[in-house]
C-alpha cells in the first residue's frame, strides 16, 4: 500500500503542470500589449479588428460609442484604425489546475481559475488578486479581461457583447434553483407556461444538470429565438416552447458598476410574491390584480387593478401556484373576478347598488 501511495505521489510530481513565473507573463505582455490600450482615459482591450471593449470608471464617459452595456460596465467602440486583437481561448476548456495570469511587465499576477459565474450578475472569478488587464492562459492566449478582487469577464461574455449593436441578453422569465443535482424552476417572472418547482428534463433535446450552462443557454440565444423545454410537473412529461426576449435593463441596476463587481453568493435568493403572466397581468398572493400592462391582452379584456380572481374556466383558484397550472394548461379562458363598485364604468354612480359594494363578472381572455 506505501508503494501505491508513493507511485502516485511521483507521478503527480512528474506529470504537475509547473508554476509559470513572472517572466513567462512579462513576455505575454510583450507579445499583447498591442492589443491593451488606454482610449479616452479609460482601459480598452481589442476584441476584433475593429471592435473595442472600453471598461467604463467612475465619473468618466465616452462621447462616441455602439453601446454601453451595464450588465458588464463595458462600452462598445468601433474604431476608424485597425487593431491587433490577441488570439483567445476559451475559459471553459480550463480547469482548476490551469495557470492563468495577467501580462505585467513588472509583477507577478498568477494563479488559477476558483469557478465559473452562474449567471449574468455574477463575475467569473479566479484565485489570486488582480487588476484591470487581460486575463491570459499560460500559453499567452486571452481569456477574458481582468477586474479588481479577483473576478473577470470571459471570453463566452465578451464574444456574446460584440455580437449586437444593442444591449441584449436573452431572457425568458423565468429564474432557476439546483436541488439535488437537478434544476428546478424557483421563480416565474413574466412566463405564463412554467410553474414554481417544474423539473427542468431538457432544452432543444440537451440534458442539463448545470445551472451555470442552461442560464448561459438562454442569455446567449438569439433574440426572437424558440426554445424547447422538456419537464417534469407532478411526474407527467410536459412539452413547452417558449420564446426569448431581451433581459430587462432595470435589472442591471443591481451591478455594482465600479471595477468590482458581485462575487457568487449561493444563499437562495428571496423570490418576487408576485405572479406576472404573459397576457399582461400581475397578480398578487391574494389572487388580486396589482397591475394590467397597458396595451396587453388583459388590458383589451377589460381588467383592472384591484380585480380579485375567484375561477377560472369554472375551476375555482386558491392559489397562484393553481392559477399558473390552468394558465399554462388552456389558450382561452372564462375568469370569474370580484370588483369593487368604485372601479366599474358606470355613468351615473347614483344608480349603483347599496349592497356590500362588490361586482361578480366574467371576463373572457384569449392567449
Amino acid at each position: 500500500m506505501r508503494i501505491f501511495i508513493s507511485l502516485v505521489l511521483l507521478s503527480s510530481f512528474i506529470f504537475a503542470i509547473e508554476r509559470p513565473r513572472q517572466e513567462d507573463y512579462a513576455a505575454c505582455f510583450e507579445k499583447n500589449k498591442a492589443s491593451i490600450l488606454v482610449y479616452e482615459g479609460m482601459q480598452a482591450f481589442a476584441l476584433s479588428e475593429n471592435l473595442l471593449a472600453v471598461l467604463k470608471t467612475p465619473n468618466q464617459k465616452l462621447n462616441k460609442y455602439v453601446k454601453y452595456d451595464p450588465f458588464l460596465n463595458l462600452y462598445l467602440v468601433r474604431t476608424d484604425f485597425s487593431l491587433f486583437p490577441t488570439k483567445t481561448n476559451d475559459e471553459q476548456n480550463l480547469t482548476r489546475n490551469d495557470w492563468v495570469g495577467i501580462p505585467d511587465a513588472n509583477q507577478a499576477y498568477i494563479g488559477h481559475l476558483k469557478y465559473l459565474a452562474q449567471n449574468i450578475h455574477e463575475r467569473d472569478r479566479v484565485d489570486f488578486q488582480t487588476k484591470v488587464g487581460q486575463l491570459d492562459d499560460c500559453c499567452c492566449l486571452m481569456i477574458g479581461i481582468s477586474l479588481e478582487n479577483g473576478a473577470f469577464i470571459g471570453n463566452r461574455y465578451l464574444n456574446h457583447f460584440k455580437k449586437y449593436n444593442d444591449v441584449y441578453w436573452g431572457d425568458i422569465g423565468v429564474d432557476f434553483a439546483l436541488r439535488d443535482n437537478k434544476i428546478y424552476v424557483q421563480n416565474v417572472r413574466n412566463n405564463g407556461q412554467f410553474l414554481i418547482n417544474d423539473e427542468i428534463v431538457s432544452v432543444d433535446d440537451k440534458n442539463y444538470n448545470d445551472i451555470r450552462l442552461l442560464n448561459e443557454k438562454i442569455l446567449f440565444s438569439d433574440r426572437d429565438s424558440t426554445l424547447y423545454f422538456k419537464v417534469l410537473r407532478d411526474n407527467h412529461d410536459v412539452n413547452i416552447s417558449t420564446r426569448v426576449f431581451a433581459k430587462n435593463l432595470n435589472e442591471a441596476s443591481l451591478q455594482n458598476f465600479g471595477t468590482s463587481f458581485n462575487a457568487r453568493n449561493d444563499k437562495p435568493k428571496p423570490a418576487n410574491p408576485n405572479y406576472r403572466t404573459s397576457l399582461g397581468l400581475s397578480i398578487t398572493p391574494a389572487l388580486v390584480v396589482s397591475r394590467v400592462e397597458p396595451g396587453s391582452k388583459a388590458a383589451l379584456a377589460g381588467f383592472m387593478v384591484g380585480d380579485k380572481i375567484l375561477r377560472l374556466n369554472n375551476q375555482e383558484v386558491r392559489t397562484l401556484q393553481s392559477l399558473q397550472g390552468l394558465l399554462a394548461a388552456g389558450n382561452q379562458f372564462d375568469v370569474l373576478i370580484a370588483r369593487k363598485n368604485t372601479n366599474l364604468p358606470v355613468a351615473n354612480k347614483q344608480n349603483q347598488s347599496s349592497g356590500d359594494g362588490i361586482f361578480q363578472f366574467f371576463i373572457r381572455l384569449t392567449k
